[in-house]
């Protein structure tokens, strides 16, 4: 069975979450979840945890006859859990889990090659009972043909 074109950039957004590790040069180690639930009921949360959630889509103009272009938004939820361990406050340690997001979205844009381009957004910090974090928001922009949401163009 084919795999359409957005889970496979869903996919990759995902599995470069998971890059970010120390040993790939990056100030920590975070894990990426795609939540089952929409609930979340399926999340425990924990320190370093990414939640990859993808937003509304919108078409774009496509320049091509035949073609849909979309722009899919994610946001990536980090979770920052304060422990006794952490040595630096909890701002450096938001700021650092943004700059690494930031960074590996970036090592490639094209997710593998099923898009055109990744845009890093906004971000925005929460603060709630027992842990604190920033909201990601980026895009991708990617084509397919206009009948065929599985086919890349």
């Amino acid at each position: 069975m084919s795999t359409p074109i957005i889970e496979n950039i869903a996919a990759n957004v995902a599995a470069a979450v998971g890059q970010v590790t120390v040993a790939n040069g990056y100030n920590q180690d975070l894990t990426a979840v795609r939540p089952r639930r929409v609930d979340f009921s399926d999340i425990v949360p924990e320190d370093r945890l990414v939640l990859v959630m993808q937003t509304d889509n919108e078409p774009t103009a496509s320049q091509f006859t035949g073609t849909k272009q979309w722009l899919q938004t994610f946001e990536l939820q980090a979770l920052v859990i304060d422990s006794d361990e952490a040595i630096g406050s909890v701002d450096t340690r938001i700021n650092q889990i943004v700059s690494d997001l930031r960074k590996v979205m970036r090592v490639d844009p094209h997710r593998g090659g099923y898009a055109m381009d990744t845009i890093c957004g906004a971000d925005s910090r929460f603060d709630d009972e027992g842990f604190s974090g920033a909201v990601i928001e980026m895009g991708v922009l990617y084509r397919t043909r206009v009948d065929d949401p599985y086919s890349q163009v």
